[in-house]
């Protein structure tokens, strides 16, 4: 792929740019090599889940590279083992706010806009209702913060069949909390995968027009199978229709499982 393959996307007058998640794509080599691979096949914007590399190593990734930064992850532990983060569990308050001090620290040196929130897995032996509080309480500590330097703090929805212990797996959760809060700084990230897992394939267009005003940010993979857009049955045409129609001017972020090699999948750019 070269630069002109990674298309923009027309919306609202102005272009939906699509950012490599490095987390997923460019697993053929290690970390810190994945920012110049994806500059490499044309895109000009990455983001990433809490980086296994020092932030030394990833603020040098991405200068050397070229790419920015749209999105990265706080930290929320061993992903790979089942762990969500823990902005619900009040024992581990001071952990949170500590690690989100550390995330908006490497936000600003990467001059990335926006930092994502995993809710966390629910926490045994305590109350439904009260880590529900809690994570409302963090985030409400956290939005000002934020805001002095000029970040946005995303909340995501995860399916309930991949993460049965996820606090937020249901849409009208995470909306009826952000607009609770009622925070401009505080965005929903749409996950194209998460929402199909859900509701169904062919209610991810509809379920983005439902919730559009809210979203900050994008995410987009197939069902089944986690793979490239096309390789399962969302109707992603439909998708970036609505994605136009909304005017909605953020990042896409490829996040999937590459079905083979992440160059060999990146046809479906050219088919946007």
């Amino acid at each position: 792929m070269t630069a002109a393959a990674v298309p923009a996307v027309g919306a609202g007058g102005g272009p939906i740019s699509f950012a490599a998640n490095v987390g997923f794509l460019f697993t053929e080599v290690a970390f810190d090599d994945r920012f110049s691979a994806a500059s490499r096949a044309g895109f000009t914007t990455v983001e990433f889940p809490w980086p296994p590399a020092t932030p030394n190593a990833v603020v040098a990734a991405a200068a050397d590279s070229g790419v920015g930064v749209v999105q990265l992850n706080m930290a929320a532990g061993d992903l790979a083992a089942g762990e969500r983060g823990w902005p619900n569990d009040p024992a581990r308050r001071g952990q949170w706010r500590e690690a989100f001090g550390e995330a908006l620290a490497l936000a600003a040196r990467l001059d990335c806009p926006a930092v994502n929130v995993l809710a966390g897995n629910r926490v045994a032996g305590c109350e439904l209702a009260e880590q529900q509080a809690c994570l409302r309480d963090n985030l409400v500590w956290a939005l000002p913060i934020a805001r002095r330097q000029g970040r946005m703090l995303l909340l995501e929805v995860l399916n309930d069949r991949d993460t049965p212990a996820y606090l937020l797996t249901r849409l009208d959760d995470a909306a009826d909390l952000i607009r609770r809060i009622g925070d401009p700084g505080l965005r929903l990230q749409f996950d194209s995968y998460h929402v199909g897992r859900l509701y169904g394939p062919e209610a991810v267009a509809r379920r983005f027009t439902e919730v559009a005003p809210l979203v900050g940010h994008v995410q987009v993979a197939d069902v089944p199978g986690r793979h490239e857009p096309g390789t399962g049955r969302i109707d992603f045409a439909a998708f970036f229709a609505e994605l136009r129609r909304a005017g909605y001017r953020g990042a896409v972020a490829a996040e999937y499982v590459p079905q083979a090699s992440t160059t060999a999948g990146l046809g479906w750019l050219g088919r946007i």
